[in-house]
């Protein structure tokens, strides 16, 4: 079982989301583990009186925290029977991120590298905070920043396999990333899947316009595959991953496997859907084109020479123009995403209202879409929405969406 303690006055006061708790707490039950805990802590309780853990074995305590916790590390340490030393891959890392920044290492630095000597040092390259695991007598403790970015990466490329690595009983899982069905349609769909009797979990995370469906068995589960492959046929044009992989990943392997430009034109989007692209890779810059941000009628009008866009931007034929513009005038783009959209009430237009145009010199297809929430969750809405549209023309996969395509 799993406990997840947030170490943090921020949190604890509600200055900050608790959300990396949420991802770690998903991560690890897409792979089969429990969490029984998951809980805000000050910086300054006294964890010998309020956590009071017993080395049970095959339990799991995970840390996040805004800084180096020295209090924290010596719990760790004497529940271990350990002491904290200077950790020099720790000490190497703080060194090379203050030379990076121009910097000189400070206290907080110092405190960073002190960790038990029996633990795995877990270097964090981004920033101040480091982390580490212990293992003892079966029993994992792990320390991460508790910033979402910095420790997600840490979490992915060390920490998960270290547990994997470290669990008794062993299972098989497939993920499906899907996109443009509810919940409830998933389940309409594969009712017979979910309710199967070959101990087969199914397991939905639900995200606005995306599920994440989770078939979890037994390794030595002869029916997962058959299961799995039933969910894949009735959901194939839905589902852009079978793996679990941010969909901008997808988009980028597609993209270098056919060595494919594409560029962006972005209204309502204001550069994310180009940002998120180039941050999945070193070399994903070499598939984008020439792209451009224009929020305003002005900008369309000038730099694409667009002349009927009077009467309103947000508009399937603007969209539509756009992209046909864009195209003649970037010989180097095999590929257009263009978007138009508001995340307000105003002129008459819906919130959420959004168009998004996606294709090549042969056909472009425009489509249009409400969705709901907050500006942030509304751009996040139409990012992920363009993506997939594109994933599904690379895949030549025609699709049926719950959406209007004008």
């Amino acid at each position: 079982m799993i406990s997840i303690y947030t170490i943090s006055d921020k949190s604890l006061m509600g200055k900050e989301l608790n959300i990396l708790s949420s991802y770690l707490s998903e991560s690890l039950f897409k792979n089969n583990f429990r969490i029984e805990k998951q809980c805000i802590l000050s910086n300054n309780i006294d964890f010998n009186s309020q956590l009071n853990i017993a080395l049970k074995g095959n339990d799991i305590y995970i840390f996040l925290v805004d800084k180096a916790n020295l209090t924290l590390n010596q719990y760790i340490a004497d529940l271990c029977g350990s002491s904290l030393i200077d950790n020099p891959y720790l000490k190497n890392a703080l060194f090379d991120y203050n030379k990076k920044h121009n910097q000189v290492p400070t206290k907080d630095d110092e405190n960073e590298w002190k960790i038990p000597s029996i633990a795995r040092a877990v270097v964090n390259p981004r920033g101040r905070v480091q982390g580490y695991i212990v293992t003892y007598k079966s029993d994992i403790f792990c320390v991460l920043p508790n910033n979402y970015i910095d420790a997600r990466d840490m979490f992915d490329d060390v920490v998960l396999d270290f547990i994997l690595s470290n669990q008794k009983k062993k299972y098989k899982n497939y993920t499906f990333k899907t996109f443009g069905l509810s919940e409830n349609g998933i389940i309409q769909a594969i009712y017979s899947e979910i309710k199967n009797k070959f101990k087969v979990s199914i397991n939905l995370f639900a995200k606005p316009f995306e599920v994440d469906i989770v078939l979890k068995a037994g390794a030595e589960n002869e029916h997962l595959e058959e299961v799995a492959k039933n969910v894949l046929l009735k959901l194939d044009k839905f589902i852009y991953a079978v793996e679990d992989v941010p969909i901008e990943k997808v988009l980028y392997e597609l993209l270098k496997m056919n060595d494919i430009k594409i560029g962006f034109v972005e209204d309502v989007t204001c550069g994310e859907l180009m940002s998120r692209l180039n941050r999945q890779a070193p070399d994903a810059k070499n598939y984008i084109a020439p792209s451009l941000v224009l929020t305003s009628k002005e900008d369309k009008k000038d730099k694409l020479d667009l002349q009927d866009i009077d009467s309103g931007d947000v508009d399937a034929n603007v969209v539509y123009n756009i992209a046909v513009e864009y195209l003649k005038q970037n010989k180097s783009a095999n590929l257009v995403i263009a978007t138009v959209g508001t995340t307000t009430s105003a002129n008459n237009l819906a919130s959420g209202l959004s168009y998004i145009a996606v294709g090549d010199r042969n056909e472009i297809h425009v489509y249009k879409n409400i969705f709901k929430g907050s500006h942030e969750e509304i751009v996040d809405c139409i990012c992920t929405a363009s993506y997939f549209y594109l994933i599904k023309k690379l895949k030549k996969n025609d699709f049926h969406f719950e959406q209007i395509t004008v």
